[in-house]
């Protein structure tokens, strides 16, 4: 039983049994300017910035990242402006290692609009059912 505050807006991400749900006490997630450069900010001073758009870099650092923000996640406007701009290509091509989950919310995003069924991603750890070569790839620190 996966149960945390999402430190950002105040919901609960939970994971019981592999299904996994998400609530906020707000409607609609506010994922404007000021909260965008605080996530940069926060993830630079946590060492996590992206310093590369290659592909094996976003490979290598998305799971560190996503691992970084726990039962809070992060959103796919949050993803972009730490330069994952396809963040949802590179988490498909990771779920062959890890297990994501993505979960929908509505977000007033940076361009003041509302948006409805914005992703929120959640990195809930190495996948188990992998045959035993892949399952010993060294875990993401």
């Amino acid at each position: 039983d996966l149960q945390k505050e999402n430190a950002t807006e105040g919901g609960v991400c939970r994971v019981v049994g592999g299904q996994a749900s998400i609530t906020h006490k707000k409607e609609a997630f506010l994922c404007d300017s000021d909260h965008i450069t605080k996530i940069v900010c926060e993830i630079g001073n946590a060492g996590l910035r992206l310093r590369s758009a290659s592909g094996d870099t976003q490979l290598t650092t998305l799971p560190k990242v996503l691992e970084y923000f726990g039962a809070r996640g992060a959103n796919t406007y949050e993803l972009v402006a730490l330069g994952y701009l396809r963040a949802a290509t590179r988490l498909r091509e990771l779920k062959d290692t890890y297990q994501i989950i993505s979960l929908r919310e509505n977000v007033i995003g940076p361009d003041g609009l509302h948006h409805i069924n914005v992703a929120r991603y959640f990195l809930l750890g190495k996948r188990k059912d992998l045959p035993p070569a892949q399952a010993a790839l060294p875990e993401v620190a």
